[in-house]
């Protein structure tokens, strides 16, 4: 049975992380997928590799959608992260201008960070048997403590307080219309939208890996995520996460 993603929220005040929170409920409890887990304080949010993820008790949305996908091939996996970036982008896009996706898994306005996802997939006999996909998004936050070097919140770009819980409803609902996509299997559309709104595509911009510095644009992500840019006068390389660094 096909359960849309919201069918049910349930509320925390405080956790350490929201994805750890979700993996222990799913676990120990029989937890329907679409189920939405949120914290009104997420205390050590967790982003890629050893990130973490700043968030004012309160102020912003933090939470987890449990799904299982186990009808995606193991080497699409990477479709799950196009189609929660493009309900983040068609959302935030109502609320402000210049929304895009930074690959592989940021949501920017302008040159600044607005959101983070973190997808932790679970894979068994050959499937991915769960999903859970935590976000972090800047509501009303307004000063920033950490060293992450370019966040923004709804708030200071547009000057308005929100009420989170009623942002969640409406961004909800977005991701379930684009996973709904993917559950129909229409996957060239997604590509296809999800490479329109990435980030620096098609711009020329200087990038490092571990040869070189040059110059070069993004032209696309490929079937299993790598980011693909194309070297002014030279090759397309591609590359997974942490091998490029945007300059």
């Amino acid at each position: 049975m096909c359960h849309h993603i919201g069918h049910s929220i349930i509320k925390i005040e405080r956790t350490v992380s929201t994805n750890n929170y979700a993996t222990s409920q799913v676990h120990e409890n029989e937890t329907k997928a679409g189920t939405v887990f949120l914290a009104y304080d997420q205390t050590a949010g967790r982003g890629q590799l050893a990130n973490r993820w700043e968030s004012e008790a309160g102020k912003n949305l933090t939470f987890s959608v449990f799904l299982r996908p186990s009808f995606l091939e193991i080497h699409k996996q990477y479709m799950l992260s196009k189609v929660v970036c493009l309900g983040l982008e068609s959302f935030l896009s109502e609320l402000t201008e210049c929304v895009k996706i930074k690959w592989p898994n940021d949501m920017y306005v302008g040159d600044r960070k607005i959101c983070g996802i973190l997808i932790e997939n679970a894979i068994m006999s050959g499937q991915i048997s769960q999903s859970i996909i935590g976000i972090g998004l800047n509501i009303n936050q307004t000063r920033f403590l950490s060293e992450a070097p370019n966040p923004v919140s709804l708030k200071m770009l547009t000057g308005q307080d929100y009420s989170p819980d009623d942002l969640l409803i409406d961004l909800l609902k977005q991701l379930d219309h684009y996973y709904s996509q993917l559950v129909a299997g229409n996957f060239d559309q997604l590509d296809l939208e999800f490479q329109q709104k990435l980030y620096r595509l098609d711009e020329w911009h200087p990038y490092k890996d571990e040869k070189h510095h040059y110059t070069g644009k993004i032209i696309g992500v490929n079937e299993i995520g790598q980011l693909k840019i194309q070297e002014r006068d030279g090759p397309v390389h591609e590359y997974h996460f942490k091998e490029v660094a945007y300059l």
